[in-house]
């Protein structure tokens, strides 16, 4: 026999590659979620906020200030230092007035840097110190003062720069030089807007003033050449201004007897409070409310009429969207079946068990909470005992649990799965509700709660 036909062949042992196995084991689990992402209904949380309604107080006010149109002496065109609601002092150069674009259109196109004269530069200090002398944490006006002295300064500056170019042009080309800067003659804040209302007082009102068909903003900025006593911009003299509101007769009613009222700036969510003045128009016989105003001028340059919501008949609370709110059913427990026992000191009832093995009734207590009582009844968790369950008192009388009755609430969420929290509605309108924040197992809050309550099933998992 040969060697080679002694040699036995072994079939070589299969290893089991546990990295393999592994790698399987994630991918199916990822997998697996995957699908189940994609396929299960996603759940809208919202955050539970403050929040209020008013009841019949919108109202559209007209706006009144102290203001004058400024007309130019000279005809041309008009060529503007100011911003929109820049405040200026008094002597502070505005605009300017040339007989032609030639110059001007020249010293614009030109690349020339402005270079401060000694002069200059001391202005610049006197500024600076006066600012660092009056400043003060609790007056933030100071620093708008400042703002609008080191602006004119450099207005100053480039102005007479203008001057002196445009008469150093006019040698140069051949062009007249007819460039003119006009000054305001006292200080306030700039607009460039007109409406005919600039001298409307509260006595001269009347309810066709606020008819908004005809009403008409015109910009005062212009490109084209202007007659002599043409509008060129608005000075605001005072900070002080106010807004002018007709008033039903029950908002009159309501309104009559207070000094001070909260309302809300409809058109940019902007909430305040003000001290008011009713007042009857001799024109039209009808009350007017006068709200007065001494801050936020500049942010409502633009407008002469703003919406106002009066916050009258205030429902305060916590604000809930209507497609959160779901019910639930209750038992309906007579208050004399609460006892309180265990080992803690918690509220429960006693009920009925019965061993089937031995047939004997066991007493076992279960903690209870009432979410809602009246003079009869509490309201028990339905989750809690099972449907004609009995249960005892303590002076041994038996009630079988089958009555129950719903409350209103939502679905909170904040653990992770949804708990229904019972709410007392106190306002309702078509897109949400103001409930009590002090309802008890209510809400609190920035609660998270589910969006549209169809979608959640109770104590179930929604992440």
């Amino acid at each position: 026999m040969s060697k080679s036909d002694r040699v036995v062949k072994f079939r070589r042992r299969r290893t089991i590659n546990i990295g393999i196995i592994i790698f399987l084991i994630l991918f199916i689990y990822i997998a697996i979620n995957i699908y189940i992402y994609f396929t299960k209904e996603h759940i809208s949380i919202y955050e539970v906020q403050e929040g209020y309604n008013t009841m019949d107080s919108r109202v559209t006010g007209m706006v009144l200030r102290e203001e004058r149109l400024v007309t130019t002496a000279k005809a041309g065109y008009v060529f503007y230092f100011q911003k929109e609601g820049a405040r200026v002092a008094k002597n502070s150069s505005v605009y300017s007035v040339d007989d032609s674009t030639n110059i001007m259109d020249m010293i614009t196109g030109s690349d020339d840097f402005i270079t401060l004269s000694e002069d200059n530069s001391k202005q610049f200090q006197y500024e600076v110190k006066k600012f660092h002398t009056l400043y003060s944490d609790y007056d933030f006006s100071y620093v708008y003062d400042f703002k609008a002295d080191v602006e004119s300064t450099m207005l100053d500056i480039l102005n007479q720069t203008m001057i002196d170019k445009g008469l150093q042009i006019e040698q140069d080309t051949g062009f007249q030089f007819t460039y003119e800067v006009f000054r305001s003659d006292t200080s306030g804040i700039i607009s460039y807007h007109m409406d005919n209302y600039e001298t409307v007082t509260k006595d001269a009102l009347n309810k066709g003033m606020f008819n908004l068909k005809n009403y008409q903003n015109t910009s005062l900025r212009r490109s084209d050449m202007v007659s002599i006593n043409t509008p060129v911009y608005k000075l605001i003299t005072s900070e002080s201004w106010s807004i002018v509101l007709p008033l039903t007769e029950e908002q009159h009613e309501k309104l009559q007897d207070k000094s001070k009222v909260d309302f809300t700036i409809l058109n940019n969510d902007f909430t305040s409070s003000a001290p008011i003045n009713i007042f009857k128009n001799p024109i039209d016989a009808s009350y007017y409310a006068e709200l007065t105003m001494d801050k936020h001028l500049s942010n409502y340059l633009d407008y002469r009429f703003l919406d106002i919501e009066l916050h009258l008949d205030t429902a305060h609370g916590l604000k809930v969207p209507l497609s959160a709110i779901t019910s639930k059913d209750f038992y309906l427990v007579p208050l004399s079946y609460f006892t309180v026992g265990g080992n803690s000191d918690e509220e429960g009832l006693i009920k009925e068990e019965y061993d089937k093995d031995t047939g004997d009734v066991k007493l076992i207590f279960v903690p209870a909470d009432i979410y809602n009582q009246d003079d009869i009844y509490g309201f028990v968790d339905t989750n809690l005992f099972s449907p004609n369950t009995w249960i005892r008192s303590t002076e041994g009388n038996r009630y079988q649990l089958s009555m129950t009755n719903k409350l209103t609430g939502v679905y909170n969420v904040n653990m992770g799965y949804a708990v229904f929290k019972r709410i007392e509605i106190i306002y309702q309108n078509e897109a949400y509700c103001i409930v009590d924040k002090n309802t008890t197992y209510g809400l609190s809050l920035y609660d998270h709660i589910a969006l549209d309550a169809e979608t959640v099933v109770e104590q179930k998992i929604i992440y």
